[in-house]
């Protein structure tokens, strides 16, 4: 079997403090944590659980928040907005159905 080379992933740094360019992490953090109902998580321990599912994707969030009622999801949703963060929701985290919402 004839021996074949990979091409060599790409990788794109990213920033710890300012992962989206043009997103205020600090100020989203503090308006998040201000107006939602639920847990508002920027810790880097929290960012990098959620940076991964089963598959072989890794893309590390500004934040997480998990919005106790369907309000505060609705609120969050309309504070990104606002702020032009990128949002994506997350199901059971197994990336086995091909399911993603950007």
């Amino acid at each position: 079997m004839a021996r074949s080379e990979l091409p060599a992933p790409v990788v794109r740094p990213v920033d710890p403090v300012h992962p989206s360019p043009g997103v205020d992490r600090h100020a989203l953090e503090r308006e998040l944590r201000a107006r939602v109902d639920g847990e508002v998580r920027f810790d880097a321990g929290s960012r990098a659980a959620y940076s991964t599912d089963a598959s072989n994707y890794r893309q590390v969030p500004i934040g997480v928040v998990v919005p106790r009622t369907r309000r505060a999801a609705a609120r969050t949703m309309l504070i990104c907005a606002e702020r032009r963060a990128p949002v994506v929701s997350r199901g059971g985290g197994t990336s086995l159905a091909w399911c993603w919402t950007i």
